[in-house]
C-alpha cells in the first residue's frame, strides 16, 4: 500500500465483484461496490447495473476468453459467503473479518441481525471506506472498525478494545492477505488467533498455491499486476504446507478446497486450473 492511500487491490477486488453482480448466474450479491468505490470504477460500476443484459454479455465473454480467470476473485468471495451463513446458522454471533477491503459483508449479506461484525483493516483503507458508507445502516446488529497493521500493531489489544468477546465463539474471514505478507507475520497472527479464539470458533483462509503450469503462469501474471499497484505478492505454498502451519497454530482443518471444487457446483462445469485456495479450519 502507498501512504495516506487505500489499497488498490482491494480496489480491483471491489470492482470484479460489484461485476460478478451482474453476472449469470449472479456469484456475488454486491450492489454496494459502486457506492463504496466512487470515481470511474464507481460509474463503469454503476452503469453496469442500468444496462443488466449488456453486462452479462460482457461478463460472460470475459469468463470465456480467460478461462474463468476473470471471476476466480467472486468465487473465492461466495465460497466465504457461505463459510459465514453456514457458521451463524450454527449459532456464532461474532464475525472478524482480516482485511476487509471494500468488501461490506456487514450490509450485503443477509441473515446478520444477530451477529457483530468487526471489520480489521489498515486505517487508510478503512477511511476512505467509511466515509463512501456514510450513514448506511448495516444488515449485521454492530459493526465495529478495527484499524490494524498486521505487521506492527497487536491485533489481540484492538479486537479486545473494539468489544471482541474472546470468551463467544468467532467465525473468522482472512481473504486476500496472506499473499501479501511474510512467514512470520502469518505465523504471528494464526498464534494470536489460537490465544484470542474461544473453542468451537472457525477460521477461513484464502492463500495463494506455487503450482505448476497454467497455475503458475497466471500466478506470476496476477504478481505482474499487483507489483505495479506496489503490493507485491511475498507468500505462496501448497496444501500440505498450510495444513501442517494451521496443525502448529493449533487450529483443526475441516476443509481445503480450491476452484476445481467450487466451478463445477457454481457454474456446471470443469475448472482445471486450481490458482487459489481457501482453508477452513476449527479452533478445538
Amino acid at each position: 500500500m502507498r501512504p495516506g492511500e487505500p489499497s488498490r487491490t482491494a480496489r480491483w477486488v471491489a470492482f470484479l465483484r460489484g461485476l460478478a453482480h451482474h453476472g449469470r448466474p449472479a456469484l456475488v450479491h454486491d450492489p454496494l461496490a459502486a457506492e463504496l468505490l466512487g470515481g470511474t470504477a464507481g460509474v463503469v460500476l454503476t452503469m453496469a447495473d442500468r444496462t443488466g443484459p449488456v453486462t452479462s454479455a460482457l461478463v460472460a465473454v470475459l469468463d470465456a476468453a480467460s478461462g474463468g480467470r476473470s471471476r476466480f476473485m467472486s468465487i473465492r468471495t461466495r465460497v466465504l459467503d457461505e463459510v459465514v451463513a453456514s457458521a451463524v446458522a450454527e449459532g456464532i454471533d461474532q464475525l472478524v473479518i482480516l482485511g476487509a477491503g471494500f468488501d461490506a459483508r456487514a450490509w450485503r449479506l443477509d441473515g446478520l441481525s444477530a451477529c457483530t461484525v468487526f471489520e480489521v483493516d489498515h486505517p487508510d483503507t478503512q477511511a476512505h471506506k467509511r466515509a463512501r458508507l456514510g450513514i448506511r445502516a448495516p444488515t449485521a446488529r454492530e459493526v465495529h472498525f478495527v484499524g490494524v497493521d498486521f505487521e506492527v500493531d497487536s491485533l489481540a489489544t484492538r479486537l479486545v478494545d473494539a468489544g471482541f468477546d474472546s470468551s463467544r465463539p468467532a467465525v473468522v474471514l482472512w481473504e486476500g492477505v496472506v499473499m501479501y505478507l511474510p512467514e512470520a507475520a502469518i505465523d504471528a497472527t494464526l498464534q494470536t488467533l489460537a490465544t484470542l479464539l474461544a473453542s468451537g470458533s472457525q477460521l477461513a483462509i484464502s492463500y495463494s498455491r506455487t503450482g505448476a503450469g497454467a497455475t503458475a503462469l497466471t500466478r506470476r501474471a496476477l504478481g505482474v499486476v499487483v507489483g505495479v499497484a506496489g503490493e507485491a505478492f511475498r507468500h505462496h505454498e501448497e496444501p500440505p504446507a498450510m495444513a501442517a502451519r494451521v496443525a502448529r497454530a493449533g487450529f483443526s482443518v475441516r476443509w481445503d478446497e480450491g476452484h476445481p471444487d467450487w466451478v463445477p457446483r457454481l457454474l456446471g462445469r470443469r475448472q482445471t486450473w486450481d490458482i487459489q485456495r481457501v482453508v477452513l479450519m476449527r479452533r478445538p
